[in-house]
């Protein structure tokens, strides 16, 4: 069968008690869409229906909007990330952070499009920036592990970390290819201790 054909076959109803099914698979072929479709290609929730194989009141059931199923999408992404990076609340010393700092790096790279979804995509989703965004919670533990360490104005030395994290990760994603004189994990390890240093000051 093909997957023209396969999109227009009816999806069997799930018995009785399984709505939370449905959802998940809503919530995934919407962040398959998302992460393999141009960026101006339109989203809808036809369009996610038609994905799975259900009607369009049945997307209804579960989300009453676009913007419901995309911060479903975000929600799962960034609860995906959180875990890759098993982060703590612990403190963060040097070690910790390049350690966390590098699993942020694999992650990306390993998941390009659920990546750039969740931080390079921000208009196009029309999903607000700040705390509840997608990375904020990072934010914030970073914070409280740098407070616990001794170390002043942590939220200001997350901010960077992670910004410059980000920079690196997104230049991975995009120009993996290219001939980079040094590696990304020495770039993280150059990074914390610029961050450490001038925390110290």
């Amino acid at each position: 069968m093909t997957q023209a054909a396969a999109a227009r076959t009816p999806r069997a109803p799930n018995p009785r008690g399984e709505g939370e099914r449905l959802r998940d698979d809503l919530v995934n072929a919407a962040r398959e869409l998302l992460t393999t479709a141009p960026d101006a290609a339109p989203f809808s929730l036809r369009a996610v229906a038609k994905a799975v194989g259900v009607a369009p009141s049945a997307v209804y059931r579960h989300f009453d909007s676009v913007d419901a199923l995309i911060g479903a999408v975000l929600v799962d992404g960034n609860a995906e990330l959180r875990e890759a990076l098993q982060l703590g609340e612990g403190a963060l010393d040097r070690a910790a952070l390049i350690t966390l700092g590098g699993r942020y790096l694999r992650w990306g790279v390993a998941n390009p499009g659920a990546y750039r979804l969740l931080f390079e995509s921000a208009d196009r989703l029309n999903h607000p920036a700040g705390p509840g965004a997608p990375g904020w919670d990072m934010i914030e533990l970073l914070a409280r592990g740098l407070a616990s360490h001794g170390i002043s104005a942590a939220e200001v030395l997350a901010i960077r970390l992670w910004t410059a994290l980000h920079g690196i990760t997104s230049l991975r994603v995009h120009k993996g290819d290219e001939p980079w004189p040094t590696t990304a994990e020495h770039e993280i390890e150059v990074l914390v201790d610029a961050l450490l240093a001038t925390a110290a000051r």
